[in-house]
């Protein structure tokens, strides 16, 4: 962060960042620059590790489920067992903190069963046995971070109803898929959104809109990461209060400026008593020691209550939740339609027709089929699958050695650039593989040269030599 720019586009649109079709002119408008000036530092904050994404924070519960978990994992196998955790597409947190429960991440799924089997997969996978700490009760779940000194931002009352599940439509699953990753940043990056997500632009906007007046979506904006902007230390700090008494204490733990987070959570008896929960962020451990000695002194009768505080030590894994749902498993007719369309689409008036009769069905179950598919990310897209270099350019495999703690921060960087149009973890000292492709052969090596910019990290580039067999058709 290196500018009054900069500055202002990671704290002022945390939340509220505008819904309209083009966002970033708006913003330059605000801020008294260029379109192609905001989007240039978005990307460089991106690239940098400082913003994780542009999107929604969803309010727990309200689609899919997640649940706090930590476990105790043996110290000499403390990295090979937060690999496995990390691993697993539902963790989007995963720290070290000083305690015997050592190990802490979050999961979260589309539903209840998908979050209980990852906890059983780590389970079985690590040896360790996970303590489950579902969410019961939230005091402060904004999930921004003040960076200004201004003012706390609390959420409003909740609304009636506000704690229901909202069920997805169809149109929404596909979008709240396409959202994952965040906003692209381009001119248009809700249009680009909602082609990800089969609609138009104007659907998805109306959705996003709808998501923030019901609650579901806590707010759409910048999501930063802190450590990269200089708060390095954090400390979950708990206490194990009467439940009775953990209303009252957690909506003044809300109101304290130092505290980010604050939160009921079920205890885990007997190893885990505690249930009343607060994270407090600061540049150093004496900044945040004295944030929680101060308003432990403020709030009376809280310091009289069993307390522990988990200082984190290091970060395996941290982005955006995932409740998108996985892809289900695939009837007869699903493989069939697979298996047709990879070998050609029609290129007629009615192909969607063409197709249903040589497949015998209709053509309505054809395209609810399509779109349930799109929706669960078994299909990408329907086009034409181009012959690179046949065009004047060039594609290139290549591969990097990420360290495990910043492998989800370089994966964004490399996922950035648009030339990248694959990237894969592979079991290898090069743990991160993509693919280049560029409109021009100069164009690999400025690619190059931007990733280990952006990343510090060498690129081994593996141009092919010669092709022997290029099918990409998988039987389904």
């Amino acid at each position: 962060m290196n500018s009054t720019l900069d500055q202002r586009l990671l704290n002022e649109y945390q939340r509220g960042f505008p819904l309209v079709c083009a966002p970033f002119a708006l913003l330059a408008s605000q801020l008294g620059c260029g379109e192609d000036e905001v989007i240039a530092a978005l990307g460089r904050l991106q690239r940098a590790g400082c913003v994780s994404r542009i999107g929604a924070v969803f309010a727990p519960g309200r689609i899919g489920a997640s649940t706090l978990a930590a476990l105790a994992a043996p110290p000499d196998r403390l990295e090979e067992i937060a690999a496995h955790v990390s691993r697993h597409r539902e963790v989007n947190h995963n720290y070290e903190r000083e305690h015997r429960y050592n190990l802490w991440f979050v999961v979260a799924a589309a539903d209840e069963a998908r979050v209980a089997a990852v906890l059983g997969e780590i389970e079985r996978d690590t040896g360790c046995a996970p303590v489950v700490l579902p969410l019961l009760e939230e005091y402060h779940i904004d999930l921004g971070f003040d960076l200004g000194g201004g003012a706390k931002h609390c959420a409003p009352a909740p609304a009636a109803g506000a704690g229901q599940r909202h069920a997805l439509t169809g149109p929404e699953a596909r979008l709240l898929a396409a959202l994952e990753p965040g906003l692209e940043l381009v001119p248009r990056p809700y249009a680009r959104l909602a082609q990800a997500a089969g609609m138009d632009e104007a659907a998805a906007l109306a959705i996003l809109v709808r998501w923030l007046e019901l609650g579901v979506a806590k707010r759409f904006g910048v999501v930063v990461r802190h450590q990269e902007l200089g708060y390095t230390a954090n400390a979950m700090v708990v206490w194990d209060v009467p439940e009775d008494l953990a209303g009252d204490y957690g909506a003044k733990l809300a109101r304290v400026p130092a505290v980010t987070l604050c939160y009921r959570r079920a205890r885990a008896l007997p190893g885990w008593p505690y249930n009343l929960f607060c994270m407090v962020h600061g540049r150093d451990r004496d900044e945040v020691e004295r944030s929680i000695a101060r308003f432990e002194s403020e709030l009376g009768g809280l310091s009289s209550h069993p307390r522990a505080i988990l200082f984190s030590r290091r970060r395996f894994k941290q982005n955006g939740a995932r409740y998108a749902v996985t892809p289900a498993a695939l009837d007869a007719a699903d493989r069939a339609v697979i298996n047709s369309l990879q070998g050609g689409f029609p290129l007629c008036d009615e192909p969607y027709a063409a197709v249903a009769r040589t497949l015998g069905m209709g053509e309505a179950e054809l395209i609810e089929r399509l779109e349930r598919m799109l929706a669960a990310g078994v299909l990408t897209r329907f086009g034409p699958m181009y012959q690179t270099e046949r065009m004047g350019g060039a594609f290139v495999l290549a591969a990097l050695a990420a360290p495990e703690a910043e492998f989800d921060r370089i994966a964004a960087a490399v996922n950035a650039l648009d030339a990248v149009a694959h990237n894969y973890r592979r079991e290898h000292a090069l743990n991160m593989w993509f693919v280049l492709a560029t409109e021009t052969p100069q164009g690999v090596s400025a690619a190059i040269e931007q990733i280990e910019r952006d990343t510090g990290c060498t690129v081994c580039a593996f141009p092919k030599e010669r092709e022997f067999f290029v099918g990409m058709r998988l039987a389904a």
